[in-house]
């Protein structure tokens, strides 16, 4: 579906007042710096509901607090059984920012790894945004992991990690390892996750502080003001030899132009996210800007940000996003409002091509001497042996560890091969060339039964079709295969060379042709699937790229280039569309 700029003018922040803008916005500006919940039945404090649960008052907290609880890093959710109904467990999940991926010293992932048997389901869940999820923990555990988290991990270590503000910035993962090629992006990731962090004391009061009252608040935010950003913003960071932050699916996005990190290709505008039926929401690939020099870069974000608060809906949070802001502004306008406002000098040269999506697997020289070892978890969820597993290479071994977008990690900093490979073994984890193609490629949402937006499962169902595809004989084709639970997606699945959504409660929209560079958008093969017909496509479509791509074409400039009649035949499944 092509999309359509909504017909709607916007309700902005620089012209309408705030009686014009949703729930949501006035919630936030009600809060006085997210510590406030004016509920009209009873105004109270959001310390007030972490602690009617912490002494058994209440299982939960109310539709007004959850709101402010995502800029905290915490999102609200309930057991979902059959068909998707709420019928389980009160339960929380608790994001971490980790700018750039990490990397994490031994002691701060000897914390990390602690809180999931503390506090949580005994699992880590790394995201395709480089952070970990903690999943299942319930309310009497909420404010008292918070704070383990930041005595032990980092400072502000949940802040910002959910809700209308930058999230969490990424970077490849390799950049500082890389032996050939250092352009520092980690430390941009740094400083822009520095620049653009709230700057509320209620984090500090609610979650920190023993003592009662209203202290170390900042009502209004020097860069978001009183109502933060209409949606969440987001920012990638990309290597000359790797894009697996997918550049152009971010609010903004950097590739280096040179081998030292000096200049920067600055897109903007994209985001992967859609509603369905809805023509003026869409999956859109950020658009170039032009070239910015590094000590411009941070200059160059805050302005967009800028803009983005000024400018974006902040009535239909479903156009709130900015890569509707920019399209509805237009790239002359917004160019024109970062130099005479923010003096950032764009130079129109060409950009550099995009490089592809890297694993990162096995064995790779460091930088800095000795070696990384990169391991594949599938789907992020580090559980069991190769969770004990990664804990030895920290604790005997003295690894750092770096999360990837691929929801991988890296241990980093070791001397040896033989080493980690040992311990593996000792464990019984597979070694990263032992496990398919398919499946190190394959990345998935947690989709149900928590996460309270997913129409499907993504998580639990993907290792069961890539089960079909390996028995299939087709485990070694070498595809990118990524899945969501709702049109969110959160995992990427319209960047990916077959992407699949949930539509409905058990039907999938399936994408192909993406590119491995991320710069393509996949186009939509079975527009809805039901999910007993998953396999069949699957299989079929992985048969088709062995077996029918004879020009040797990357795989998604081949599934690009087929006709959808054409791949459905060959497929053997035909649906209406």
């Amino acid at each position: 579906m092509a999309w359509e700029p909504s017909p709607k003018p916007p309700v902005t922040l620089d012209a309408s007042p705030l009686e014009e803008m949703s729930k949501n916005e006035r919630i936030k500006a009600e809060s006085q710096g997210l510590f406030h919940v004016l509920d009209p039945k009873q105004p109270h404090t959001f310390g007030d509901e972490l602690s009617a649960m912490e002494v058994g008052e209440a299982e939960t907290i109310g539709n007004v607090a959850k709101e402010l609880s995502k800029f905290f890093g915490i999102y609200k959710q309930q057991i979902r059984g059959e068909r998707g109904r709420k019928t389980g467990d009160l339960v929380f999940m608790i994001r971490i920012k980790n700018p750039g991926g990490g990397l994490l010293s031994p002691k701060q992932w000897a914390a990390l790894d602690d809180t999931a048997d503390a506090y949580a389901d005994s699992t880590l869940r790394i995201t395709s945004r480089q952070a970990v999820q903690y999943h299942r923990v319930f309310g009497k555990n909420l404010r008292a992991l918070v704070r383990h988290l930041n005595q032990a991990y980092l400072e502000g270590g949940t802040l910002a990690a959910c809700g209308d503000v930058n999230r969490n910035v990424m970077c490849s993962p390799i950049d500082g390892l890389d032996p050939e090629c250092d352009v520092r992006g980690g430390q941009l990731a740094q400083a822009l996750a520095a620049e653009l962090a709230p700057r509320t004391g209620a984090y500090l009061q609610i979650f920190l502080s023993t003592e009662d009252g209203q202290k170390n608040l900042t009502p209004e935010e020097p860069i978001y003001g009183a109502t933060y950003l209409p949606r969440k913003f987001k920012i990638g960071i990309a290597h000359p030899t790797d894009n697996a932050v997918d550049v152009l699916s971010q609010d903004v996005g950097l590739v280096p132009a040179d081998p030292d990190g000096v200049a920067w290709d600055l897109y903007s505008g994209g985001g992967m996210g859609l509603t369905h039926n809805n023509p003026a929401t869409a999956a859109l690939p950020g658009l170039y800007l032009g070239r910015v020099r590094r000590q411009q870069v941070v200059d160059a974000v805050r302005g967009i940000v800028t803009l983005q608060r000024n400018h974006g809906d902040r009535k239909d949070r479903k156009l709130a996003r900015w890569k509707y802001t920019i399209r509805r502004l237009g790239l002359e306008r917004v160019r024109a409002e970062l130099a005479d406002t923010f003096g950032v000098e764009l130079s129109d040269s060409e950009p550099v091509a995009l490089p592809p999506m890297q694993l990162h697997l096995g064995w790779n020289e460091q930088r800095s001497g000795g070696g990384w070892y990169g391991l594949s978890v599938e789907n992020g969820r580090l559980q069991g042996a190769q969770r004990r597993a990664v804990r030895r290479v920290v604790d005997e071994l003295g690894a750092s560890v770096c999360l990837t977008p691929q929801q991988d990690l890296l241990l980093c900093n070791l001397a040896d091969r033989e080493g980690v490979e040992s311990i593996l073994a000792e464990e019984g984890v597979a070694l990263p060339e032992t496990v398919s193609l398919v499946r190190r490629n394959a990345m998935a949402c947690p989709a149900k039964p928590t996460c309270g937006l997913a129409m499907t499962d993504a998580e639990s169902i993907l290792p069961r079709y890539i089960d079909a595809v390996e028995e299939a004989g087709l485990g070694d084709t070498d595809v990118v295969i990524r899945m969501t639970g709702c049109p969110n997606n959160c995992a990427r699945p319209p960047t990916a060379e077959v992407g699949i959504y949930g539509y409905g409660k058990n039907d999938h929209v399936v994408l192909v042709g993406g590119s491995r560079e991320g710069s393509r958008l996949a186009h939509t093969l079975y527009p809805r699937l039901a999910g007993e017909q998953m396999v069949t496509a699957l299989v079929g479509l992985f048969r088709a790229v062995k077996e029918r791509n004879t020009e040797g074409l990357p795989v998604g400039e081949f599934l690009h280039r087929t006709a959808p009649e054409q791949l459905r035949a060959w497929v053997g499944l035909e649906v209406e569309v």
